[in-house]
C-alpha cells in the first residue's frame, strides 16, 4: 500500500535527520528544539532563554545606530535621525531641501551633462 511505503520513507528520513537508527514518536519535535536552542545560542552567546532573539536583535540595532550616528546622537535619538545622516552623508548638504535627493541621484546616474549650442 502507498501509505504504508509512505510512511516508511518519512520515518526513516526523520530518523536520519535525527541521527537516530529508528524513528520514535517526537523524534522531529525534540531535534528541531534542540537545533534552534542551539543556533540562537550560538547567535546570542549565552544559554537559550525566551525571548532572546529580540533582545539581541534590540541590543544589536542600538549599538549599530551608536556606531552610526555617535554616542551623543544615539543617546538622544529621534525617528528619523538616521535617514537625515543618511541624505547629509548622499548629498553632502546639511540642510535638506526637497529636491536634494532626486538631484543627487540623477547627477551621479547621468553625470553632468553639456548643453549643445549651435
Amino acid at each position: 500500500d502507498l501509505s504504508i511505503e509512505l510512511d516508511k520513507r518519512v520515518k526513516s528520513r526523520v530518523a536520519e535527520f535525527c541521527g537516530k537508527d529508528e524513528y520514535e514518536f517526537g523524534d522531529l519535535s525534540r531535534e528541531v528544539s534542540s537545533r534552534v536552542q542551539s543556533r540562537v545560542e550560538q547567535f546570542t552567546g549565552k544559554p537559550y532563554e525566551f525571548g532572546d532573539v529580540s533582545r539581541e536583535v534590540n541590543e544589536r540595532r542600538k549599538q549599530w545606530v551608536k556606531d552610526f550616528l555617535g554616542d551623543e546622537a544615539a543617546e538622544n535619538y529621534e525617528f528619523g535621525d538616521v535617514t537625515k545622516k543618511f541624505v547629509t552623508q548622499l548629498t553632502g548638504k546639511d540642510d535638506y531641501q526637497f529636491g536634494d535627493l532626486s538631484k543627487k541621484l540623477v547627477g551621479d546616474l547621468f553625470g553632468k551633462r553639456k548643453k549643445k549650442c549651435d
